[in-house]
């Protein structure tokens, strides 16, 4: 690993981490839930005593008027705390599902914000696999939390409160109880480890299939054109063919861990059953503690066997929403990661910055053009040195024209200038300030940027144009497309500024989408400084003398570079600073 990689690597550990703890975050709200839903099941054990008492009196003959009299309190008895569990259950389910709500809440805006804040220059993960992951993944997060742990936290108080109470009637029955209980664990321990691996193969392959259908979707198009119809239809019944073999793979799992669990719930309540049944026959005598088992007794013991296992089996059946999650958890990690090492920008390196120095200035707002000094800067970018020690001061309102050949780290200095790379050693100034230290928002809004490949969005012209200035007039974006040599485009178009184009330009060439940026760069006036990245790349010749005839007015009173190869655009005044294998590097062991 290099060192740019190990400082990154490191930097990415101390980023948020949205899906590391996810109890913690919400712990009040799940042990809410689960003391909730314990609370619930263990007055099951006053209900099954009333019960029965008024069972054992009625078998055993007592006079109907005495019945009665027994019969209406334990009756009001039962309902009422039929009626506390109701609300206990509705109160835990409530805490559940806030505490699922919240996590995932969480987790989709940090993702979110990551995506977001990530530079335009990483190598992100497709708009299918991101909508995937924070859709069907992030949703797989709700029942893992608001399910899942609850049910853990309920399993580890229920059972030990019907055992004491069993065991107050026979410690036979409680042994019995206590046989049976663990091996369900166990055997749902190891069915659960080829349910993780089930589960993680199904969430990749959903993931994939939803990224697999967006593409198609976006280039349906292209194929219908290139008469590709008939082989994507069939790609897309493999895919789904795919995914419904996953999907019957993690089913049989489930069957099966449902099969384990009933057989052995079955198992321990059919010998509680038949311990009961002997006992009352005379056919056992121990079990109890002295004295032999009544009908009560063991009808009560016989009520609290069934629910000595519900929460085993409720468990069980969340057990498999722990393998879901936990694949879901460990993918969206892993897009964090990965969003964070490419996207995000790193901490300070060093021989820059202080490593604990957070960005406070405020970028200076630019009424003037800045002045622009780089010391001593290299860059490592992809596991190659792309900029070695490299220095460069450009005056205030000066021109500075980058030339070299491909790979020469043009683009990667203007990158650098907008802060979506940090140099891996030296220092940038802005005005005499590290740009480090700035707010880099508020610097790029100070930034007119005009690359080789300019992003147009489906909407009119004028929307366009108001991205880069929102209270711009008539009158202003008239002047901008003027200045940018696109006033006969415009012009000519059926609606004019009003006229819709496509995403990314459809409907325009070239050249046009190249001037209209060039226009909606013209409306940034506060702007000090102009980045242009290979302006006139791929246009005919009196196109690209438009664009060099527009960005020779626009660059008056500002700071301009120019990152090119076209011997045009040497007729701009301006210094020249070649950029040649002096600051390369082979690439890093």
């Amino acid at each position: 690993m290099t060192g740019s990689a190990a400082k990154g690597a490191a930097d990415t550990e101390g980023q948020e981490e949205p899906v590391a703890d996810l109890v913690p975050a919400e712990k009040r709200l799940v042990r809410r839930a689960g003391w909730l839903l314990s609370i619930s099941d263990l007055l099951w054990i006053g209900q099954a005593a009333l019960l029965s008492l008024v069972i054992s009196e009625f078998v055993a003959g007592r006079p109907q008027a005495g019945l009665l009299t027994l019969v209406a309190p334990a009756a009001v008895g039962f309902i009422a705390l039929a009626g506390v569990r109701q609300w206990l259950g509705l109160r835990a389910a409530s805490a559940a599902r806030s505490a699922a709500r919240a996590v995932k809440t969480r987790v989709r805006t940090t993702l979110l914000n990551a995506i977001a804040h990530s530079s335009p220059a990483a190598s992100l993960p497709s708009s299918g696999h991101v909508a995937a992951m924070l859709g069907e993944q992030v949703d797989a997060l709700g029942p893992y939390l608001g399910n899942f742990y609850p049910q853990q936290f309920r399993l580890k108080i229920v059972p030990l409160g019907i055992l004491a109470a069993t065991l107050c009637v026979s410690w036979l029955a409680a042994v019995i109880l206590m046989v049976a209980g663990p091996v369900i664990p166990l055997f749902m321990a190891l069915i659960g480890i080829r349910a993780k691996a089930a589960s993680q193969g199904q969430q990749e392959e959903l993931t994939r299939m939803s990224g697999f259908l967006l593409d198609r979707v976006r280039g349906l198009e292209t194929l219908r054109l290139f008469g590709a119809l008939g082989r994507t239809e069939a790609e897309i019944g493999r895919v789904g063919e795919a995914f419904r073999t996953g999907t019957m793979r993690v089913l049989k799992i489930a069957f099966l861990s449902s099969t384990v669990l009933e057989l052995f719930s079955a198992l321990g309540i059919a010998f509680v059953a038949v311990y009961v049944g002997f006992s009352l026959l005379g056919s056992v005598t121990a079990g109890t503690w002295g004295a032999p088992l009544t009908f009560g007794g063991g009808f009560f013991v016989l009520l609290l066997a069934p629910e000595f296992f519900a929460p085993l089996r409720a468990y069980a059946a969340a057990y498999h929403d722990r393998a879901a999650g936990l694949a879901a958890k460990e993918k969206l990690q892993e897009l964090y990661s990965g969003i964070v090492a490419q996207g995000l920008q790193s901490g300070p390196p060093e021989g820059s910055a202080k490593a604990d120095e957070k960005p406070s200035a405020p970028a200076p707002r630019q009424t003037h053009a800045p002045e622009i000094k780089l010391d001593h800067v290299s860059v490592t970018f992809g596991g190659k040195s792309i900029i070695r020690d490299f220095s460069l001061e450009i005056p205030s309102g000066e021109t500075a024209i980058l030339t070299g050949p491909s790979g020469a780290g043009k683009t990667t200095l203007l990158d650098c200038l907008l802060g979506l790379h940090r140099p891996d050693s030296g220092r940038i100034f802005i005005d005499g300030k590290d740009l480090l230290t700035l707010d880099l928002g508020r610097w790029r809004q100070e930034i007119c940027w005009i690359g080789q490949h300019p992003r147009l969005f489906h909407g009119s012209l004028r929307a366009n144009l108001l991205r880069a200035d929102p209270d711009a007039s008539t009158e202003d974006m008239m002047l901008a497309v003027r200045l940018a040599g696109a006033a006969a485009l415009v012009e000519s178009l059926p609606r004019g500024l009003e006229t819709i184009i496509g995403e990314d330009g459809f409907g325009l060439s070239v050249g046009e989408k190249r001037r209209i940026a060039l226009a909606r760069a013209a409306l940034r006036k506060t702007a000090g400084l102009i980045l242009a990245d290979e302006p006139t790349a791929g246009l005919d010749d009196q196109t690209a003398i438009d664009v060099i005839a527009g960005l020779k007015k626009m660059a008056a009173g500002r700071t301009l570079i120019l990152a090119t190869h076209d011997p045009k655009l040497m007729s701009v005044p301006g210094t020249r600073i070649e950029l040649d294998a002096a600051h390369l590097s082979e690439a890093s062991a």
